[in-house]
């Protein structure tokens, strides 16, 4: 109701003026035939794009420069330098030049030079673009760029070097000893990659673009361990893996005691489920009441006492121990506060 007095009085009030010749006529009409409003709110407008929400082109950008820009028409040097690291100079490597942009002006001539040697000039552009195969011709460290260019005022260019990304989508098999070999399969391999196994570096035996065969390192720690492809100094997304290593058994918490007795054994390359820990004494199982990877709990089983030097070995995922530490088996707990007995 509120709404058809505001009209009513509008079109009251511009009768007033129009008999006074404040308001043509045809400007009535118009006001008359104009569509009535809009009462809805308007469409929120969508938020810009962010990092997230663009689509991965499976490009790295190495390197790019600031624009190189044109202060007056003439011909003017522009020197810059190329920065290699470790691994990046045996990586695929394009190099792209972009003379002008959607909203400045291209150089006319140009000369560029890369360590002293021609690389192009403004006829080996296409669409104002130049695009290099760089591979291998970049060494680790500055490499010196200078470009003579002439131009009109503001005229920029950029320069910026790429390298396809490697990914890792699976490593096979899921459970490998130490001196196995696992496959793992992906997308841009290249001379210079490298793989890590938990903290161990691996022998790569072969390598193609999209798979990499690989030597388990001896040394590597049991349990769940990560693979992990570096390129180009950039590592790929890591991939889980179960290494059945033997562990390595180097302590225990007691020197003597008798059967049924608890006991922890210090080590390493256990497996944290207590069922996949075989403990024995002189070849008799132990019942193991927890583990975690550094340490078991084990009950002394029922055997024949007094014994000395009886000795304790422990068998993680099928792996035995290659070492082993000894207790005497006698009613006397008497508690290793020293150096472990072995």
């Amino acid at each position: 109701m509120r709404k058809v007095a505001t009209v009513q009085s509008l079109v009251s009030a511009l009768l007033i003026l129009i008999s006074q010749g404040a308001v043509t006529e045809p400007v009535f009409a118009q006001l008359k035939q104009a569509p009535p409003a809009v009462t809805t709110a308007p469409a929120t407008a969508k938020p810009p794009t962010t990092d997230k929400d663009k689509k991965d082109d499976g490009i790295l950008v190495v390197q790019e420069s600031k624009p190189i820009v044109q202060t007056a028409k003439n011909w003017q040097t522009f020197t810059d330098y190329i920065n290699i690291k470790q691994g990046q100079d045996t990586a695929p490597l394009t190099m792209t030049f972009n003379n002008g942009s959607a909203t400045t002006l291209p150089f006319e001539s140009m000369q560029i030079q890369l360590a002293g040697r021609m690389l192009g000039t403004e006829k080996n552009f296409k669409s104002r673009v130049m695009v290099m195969n760089m591979t291998g011709a970049l060494g680790v460290g500055g490499t010196q760029l200078i470009i003579k260019a002439y131009g009109p005022q503001g005229a920029t260019m950029s320069w910026q070097i790429t390298t396809p990304k490697i990914s890792v989508t699976s490593v096979a098999p899921k459970e490998v000893s130490p001196l196995d070999k696992i496959t793992i399969v992906g997308k841009n391999f290249a001379k210079g990659a490298l793989v890590q196994i938990g903290k161990q570096w691996a022998r790569i035996i072969e390598l193609k673009p999209t798979q990499l065969a690989v030597e388990v390192p001896a040394d590597v720690e049991g349990g769940k361990q990560n693979v992990v492809v570096t390129q180009a100094s950039v590592k790929s997304a890591p991939k889980e893996l179960t290494i059945k290593a033997a562990p390595s058994v180097t302590g225990i918490d007691t020197l003597s005691a008798p059967p049924g007795q608890p006991v922890v054994l210090s080590g390493k390359g256990f497996s944290k489920t207590a069922s996949d820990n075989i403990v024995t004494f002189n070849g008799t199982p132990a019942s193991v009441t927890s583990a975690s990877p550094t340490s078991i709990s084990v009950i002394i089983p029922e055997i024949a006492y007094p014994q000395w030097d009886v000795q304790i070995k422990v068998k993680t995922n099928g792996q035995e121990s290659k070492d082993s530490v000894k207790i005497n088996v006698q009613q006397r707990v008497i508690e290793n506060a020293g150096t472990p007995e072995q």
